[in-house]
C-alpha cells in the first residue's frame, strides 16, 4: 500500500490548524488502508546543505523543528519529512515547488492531503495532482475522529483498492492526539528549490468571509421577486445563515445554498446546493440540487426542513 502524505503549512513556528486537521484525517485513512502516514513540510535554510537530488537522511532530531516534530507526532504522523531549501518560503509553487517536488519524488505517495484552509492548499494542491497524475478531489470531510469520507463532487469515493493516486483538499474542524512521540525525521536537502526567474516580494492570505456555518446566496433576478426573497429569508432563518448577494470576495462557509445563479467564489471545502436552475445548467461540481422554478424548489426544501 502506498504512502499517505500530508502537506504541513506553518503558522509562525507551529503547524497550521488546518494542516493538523488534515493530519488527523490522514491518520484515519492510513490506518484503514494499512499505509504509512508522512507529514511533510518545507523549511528555509540559506546555508547549502547538499545537492538537489540528495537522498533522504534519517534523523531523530533536527535543530529548530523539535516542537513542530512533537506536534506532528502527537497528531498521528508515522514519519516527518523536512525538505530544506535555500529559497524563501511562501505559499507559491515558484518558491517551494522545487522542494515539494523533491518530497513527492522521494515518497511517491498514493494519497496527498492538504488542509483546505491552509495557505498553500490552493496553489500546491492542483499542481501536486498534475505532477503525480492524480485526480484532484475538490471536497472531502471527516466523519467524527476515526473515519474519513473521501468523495469528490460527482459522488465517487476513493478506496484503498482504487488504482492511481489522489490529492485531497480536506475540510475538517476536529483534531485528535493519537501518536507516539518517538518518530524519525527524514531530511531532504533541496537547495535552489525556488524558481530563479521569480522574485518573491511578499504574499498575503486571501481575505475570506463567512468562514464556517451556512450561507444562502441569491442572484439579483431571484431577489427581485418578493415571494422568492421572503422564502430565501425563511430558509436562512431555518439554517441560522445570512443571505448574501453576488460577491467577488471569496466565501468559505461549510454549506452554501445558491438560489438562481449568483456570482460567488467559494473557497476551501464548501458544500454547494443549487436551487432553481434548469437540469442542464446545474453542472457536476455540486453536492445537491433542486431544479425547476426557484419558488417551487425553495418551498420543497423548506418543507423538508420543517417536516423531516
Amino acid at each position: 500500500m502506498g504512502a499517505v502524505l500530508v502537506h504541513i503549512d506553518l503558522d509562525g513556528e507551529r503547524p497550521h490548524p488546518s494542516s493538523l486537521a488534515a493530519l488527523a484525517a490522514g491518520r484515519a485513512v492510513a490506518s484503514s488502508w494499512g499505509g504509512t502516514l508522512y507529514a511533510a513540510l518545507v523549511i528555509h535554510d540559506p546555508m547549502e546543505r547538499g545537492s538537489a537530488d540528495s537522498t533522504g537522511q534519517i534523523s531523530t532530531h533536527l535543530p529548530g523543528v523539535e516542537h513542530i516534530r512533537a506536534a506532528l507526532a502527537k497528531g498521528g504522523a508515522d514519519k516527518v519529512v523536512v525538505a530544506v531549501t535555500d529559497a524563501p518560503i511562501a505559499p507559491l509553487w515558484a518558491s517551494v515547488g522545487g522542494a515539494w517536488q523533491g518530497v513527492l519524488d522521494h515518497l511517491r505517495p498514493r494519497l496527498v492531503l492538504f488542509g483546505a484552509d491552509a495557505p498553500s492548499a490552493d496553489e500546491l494542491g492542483p499542481r501536486t495532482g498534475a505532477r503525480i497524475g492524480a485526480r484532484l478531489l475538490i471536497r472531502a470531510r471527516a466523519v467524527g475522529l476515526d473515519h474519513v469520507e473521501l468523495r469528490d463532487r460527482d459522488g465517487s469515493y476513493v478506496r484503498a483498492t482504487d488504482g492511481g493516486a489522489a490529492v485531497v483538499l480536506i475540510g475538517a474542524n476536529q483534531t485528535t492526539i493519537v501518536g507516539d512521540d518517538d518518530i524519525d525525521i527524514v531530511v531532504l536537502a533541496m537547495p535552489g528549490g525556488g524558481d530563479a526567474r521569480v522574485e518573491i516580494v511578499g504574499s498575503t492570505s486571501a481575505d475570506l468571509t463567512h468562514g464556517g456555518g451556512a450561507i444562502v446566496a441569491i442572484d439579483d433576478a431571484a431577489a427581485a421577486d418578493p415571494d422568492i426573497m421572503d422564502a430565501a429569508s425563511h430558509l436562512a432563518s431555518l439554517l441560522d445563515a445570512p443571505v448574501v448577494r453576488s460577491s467577488t470576495t471569496p466565501l468559505a462557509p461549510e454549506l452554501c445554498v445558491a438560489i438562481g445563479s449568483p456570482s460567488i467564489d467559494l473557497a476551501g471545502a464548501s458544500s454547494l446546493i443549487r436551487i432553481g436552475q434548469a437540469k442542464d445548467t446545474i453542472g457536476k461540481n455540486v453536492d445537491g440540487a433542486i431544479p425547476g422554478l426557484a419558488g417551487a424548489a425553495l418551498a420543497e426544501l423548506i418543507n423538508a426542513l420543517e417536516n423531516p
